[in-house]
């Protein structure tokens, strides 16, 4: 049977009652949680009588640590734990919501998610009075010369023979000649093609002048 011992604990100072077999072995202190080696040496305990506390001289005890402020992420175990679950449909710009699964254009950032672009915002000058009429001048311009090729072609096709059979002059009768007619009327309808073209673009098609950016 083993025979108990007291042990002092190197830390705290604390008698242990421990068996002695544990003698060179390395034990833990109950009070303190130390661990240290049982040396010899120490005193017997005998069964039926009173334990005298041996005497060991005074240990001073290890300052106690201060204690480690504890950071935010000790606090919380599980800062980023999943709260709620949204199936929305989200922008892929700035994952805001969308208005809805069919919107294409994000409200919040102005992405467009047909065209993989973003929005973007510019500053222009305000266009006055007389840049809109300048704007305007040559498509005006145009229309007025394609009513005055059609009035020309209609009256010359209708008047000039008689202005042909009434005059003696050289140059009135060539105007006269069949084919010199031919490629009157053709150059005219150029002339007319083209004016028409520019009118409609400009009075029609594009109104407006275009806007000037502000470079600052």
């Amino acid at each position: 049977m083993a025979t108990p011992i007291l042990l002092v604990c190197p830390e705290c100072g604390k008698q242990i009652k421990a068996p002695d077999n544990v003698l060179g072995k390395k034990v833990r202190c109950k009070f303190c949680q130390a661990a240290f080696v049982a040396k010899k040496g120490t005193d017997k305990i005998t069964p039926g009588k009173a334990e005298k506390p041996a005497k060991t001289p005074a240990v001073k005890p290890a300052p106690a640590k201060p204690a480690k402020p504890a950071d935010d992420d000790e606090e919380d175990a599980n800062p980023y734990g999943l709260v709620d679950i949204s199936l929305s449909a989200r922008c892929p710009n700035c994952a805001n919501e969308m208005e809805s699964e069919d919107a294409v254009i994000c409200l919040v950032c102005g992405y467009n998610t047909m065209t993989r672009e973003r929005a973007q915002t510019r500053k222009v000058y305000d266009l006055t009075t007389g840049e809109h009429i300048l704007w305007l001048l040559p498509g005006i311009a145009c229309a007025v010369a394609v009513f005055s090729l059609i009035g020309f072609n209609i009256w010359y096709l209708v008047k000039i023979s008689d202005l042909v059979e009434g005059s003696d002059n050289f140059f009135v009768w060539v105007w006269g000649i069949g084919g010199i007619k031919l490629w009157v009327v053709i150059m005219s309808l150029f002339g007319l093609w083209f004016a028409g073209k520019f009118a409609f673009k400009r009075l029609i098609l594009h109104p407006k002048p275009p806007e000037v950016e502000k470079l600052k």
